[in-house]
């Protein structure tokens, strides 16, 4: 009978260790798959503004609609003027993105420049 408690003893510790283990993998992968969309939408978007060539300076911000495929994200997108040399003055197109995973939150913010002529 003590031999049957102490291998329902190990089963039960290998068992935790799977469950944490494949908790912990379907966490990463939540993670992962929720900055692979943000990169993804984000890159686009300033690509978009890449081809426009003109932005003027303003900030805004949103959430995506219910419906939308970034529902469940929110947006802030700040336009300004940058002198990275003297006499020298590009528009900083700025995006950042935050979403929910779990119980904390995460965000990503990429940028682009362009001429504000």
């Amino acid at each position: 009978m003590l031999e049957v408690l102490v291998a329902l003893a190990i089963l039960s510790v290998a068992l935790l260790a799977v469950h944490q283990g494949f908790s912990s993998t379907l966490f990463v992968n939540s993670s992962t798959r929720g900055l692979w969309k943000a990169i993804t939408y984000a890159n686009n978007e300033l690509l978009s503004w890449e081809r426009r060539g003109r932005a003027d300076v303003s900030v805004a911000q949103g959430e995506f609609p219910a419906g939308d495929e970034m529902a469940g994200y929110s947006w802030k997108r700040e336009i300004a003027n940058r002198e990275p040399l003297p006499g020298i003055i590009v528009r900083r197109v700025q995006l950042t993105l935050t979403w929910t995973v779990g119980t904390g939150t995460q965000s990503y913010q990429a940028e682009t420049y362009v001429d504000p002529r």
